[in-house]
Order: structure tokens, then sequence, then C-alpha cells
């Protein structure tokens, strides 16, 4: 019988988990390079804007996916480091 204790476990989570965050947050960074600002300022200037840039609606979409998903991974990891799970 294999034997894995909670501590290998959570290596293994931890590792795939910062991993897939170090992905998010390249493909933010590309969206912060490609307009040449921040979330914000992107969200607030497309906002005030009169008429509709479908390509920009798509990264805001994109963009705005990615913060979603680098938040939720960022409050996994907090949760796995602190030991904050169990294995059923």
């Amino acid at each position: 019988m294999l034997s894995i204790n909670k501590q290998e476990i959570s290596n293994l989570l931890l590792l795939n988990y910062l991993s897939s965050l170090h992905s998010v947050r390249e493909k933010l960074r590309l969206f912060e390079n490609k307009y040449h600002t921040s979330w914000e300022n992107f969200s607030d200037s497309l906002k005030a804007k009169n008429e509709e840039d479908f390509q920009e609606l798509d990264d805001y979409i994109e963009w705005k996916a990615y913060l979603k998903i680098s938040d939720e991974l960022t409050h996994k990891i907090h949760e796995i480091r602190h030991g904050y799970f169990e294995i059923t």
C-alpha cells in the first residue's frame, strides 16, 4: 500500500497552483504591456469611450477573467500554505 502524507499533497498542490499563477500573471503583464496601463486605467478609459472597439472589449473580458483567476489562485495558495485544507 502506498502511503502519502498531507505535507506531500500540499507540496504538489502548491507547486501546481504556483505554476498556474505564474502563467496567469504573465498573461496579465501582456495586457499591461499591450495597453501601456494598469487594469484600472484601462477599464476606466474603456467605460468613458463613446464608441465601441470590439478588440478592446474582448481584451477587457479576457483581462478581467485572468484577474479573477489570479485572485482565486492566490487565495488557494494562501490556504495551502497555512494548512487550511483537508484530504477526503
